[in-house]
Order: structure tokens, then C-alpha cells, then sequence
């Protein structure tokens, strides 16, 4: 019976570190701030969590002994972020492995500046495995939008919706996002190019 019960110790204990996963983006751009979070069956004290980062890649931006981290890409590379926690059947450890990127180039036209358009960004949100929103950075909505993605095949596509939603797989690989913002006197004209690993981390 002994034997029994330390068996079943042994196999839940073994769950449980199988069940320890880091879920959230596998890479980061630098200056960019990414969330990182484990689940677990049950709540457990904050002092049961303790994050690790092995390198100065990426920099906590929240306290290390929560159930989920936030960092800042600092250095261009590869990193692993770690996490062990602590229960009443032991200690279970996971990992998780990712890219720190340089900063995606943006770009602006020469008129800018004279355009009152308080726009410098927009931000990709996955929407599925084949499909990418294209979302402008903006404190005003009362703005008209175009949105052309140029594909590494040569092609492209336009959208003329707030949100732009596009496609994208290994054979529709989006290398240029161009923007065109409108209000009624100007147009600002925003350009993202993105590297060759970008849609394949995404």
C-alpha cells in the first residue's frame, strides 16, 4: 500500500511539472513590453512563483513572484525565461524559449510633421493562424484609412476598413505594410517593413 501511495505521488507529481507551460509570444522587439503567464488548477500564494531570466536580453518589468511576468526587449538575440513553482507535491519548472528582435523599421513621409494626425504606429493582432488585424495606434477614430500590404510574392492587397484584416501564411509573407491616414485637411503616410523571421514568431 506504502508502495501504491508513493507511486501515486511520484505520477502526480510528474503531471504536474508536465503541466507547466509559459504561454505568450515567442519573440519580442526590443522596447517592446510582452506578458508572460503561467496556469495552474489551483490558486496558489504569490510566493510560490519565482521567474528567472538567465541574461540581460530581456528586463522584468513586474515583480518575479506572480503567476505572470512582464518584460521589455533590451538586446537583440535569443533568451530563455524560466519559472518554478512551488506546491505542497514539490517544486515543477517549465521554460520557455524566446527571440529578442531589433526594432521593426517605421517610417513616415516628409509632410508629417505639418500633418496634425497624433497617429506614429499601428499594431498587429493575430486573429487566426492565416489571418492578421492591422490596427492603427490612435486617441482619435474620426480618421479614413488605407491600408496596402505588399506580399514577398509580389503581390498586394488593400483595405480601406479601420481595422485591416489580411492574410498571411509561408507562401503570403507580408514584407511592407503601408498606411494612409486622412482627416480633412491632410494624409499622413505610415510605412512598417518587418524581417524575414517576424510572421514566422507571430
Amino acid at each position: 500500500m506504502k508502495k501504491l501511495s508513493l507511486l501515486l505521488a511520484v505520477l502526480n507529481f510528474s503531471f504536474a511539472i508536465s503541466q507547466c507551460t509559459i504561454t505568450g509570444a515567442a519573440q519580442v522587439q526590443v522596447g517592446e513590453r510582452q506578458t508572460y503567464s503561467v496556469e495552474v488548477s489551483k490558486d496558489l500564494p504569490a510566493n510560490s512563483y519565482e521567474w528567472i531570466y538567465m541574461d540581460q536580453k530581456m528586463i522584468p518589468q513586474s515583480e518575479l513572484n506572480l503567476n505572470s511576468l512582464t518584460v521589455k526587449g533590451s538586446v537583440p538575440g535569443k533568451s530563455v525565461l524560466s519559472l518554478e513553482i512551488k506546491t505542497a507535491a514539490g517544486t515543477s519548472k517549465c521554460e520557455k524559449s524566446i527571440e529578442v528582435i531589433a526594432p521593426l523599421s517605421v517610417s513616415f513621409d516628409s509632410n508629417a510633421q505639418k500633418c496634425n494626425i497624433e497617429i506614429d504606429a499601428f499594431k498587429e493582432v493575430r486573429i487566426s493562424d492565416t489571418n492578421v488585424a492591422l490596427e492603427a495606434i490612435a486617441p482619435n477614430n474620426n480618421f479614413n484609412y488605407q491600408w496596402t500590404v505588399h506580399y514577398r510574392n509580389g503581390s498586394k492587397k488593400v483595405s480601406n476598413e479601420k481595422v485591416g484584416t489580411f492574410a498571411f501564411s509561408n507562401e503570403k509573407v507580408i514584407d511592407l505594410v503601408e498606411l494612409n491616414v486622412t482627416d480633412k485637411k491632410c494624409t499622413k503616410k505610415i510605412s512598417k517593413t518587418y524581417n524575414h523571421n517576424f510572421w514566422y514568431f507571430f
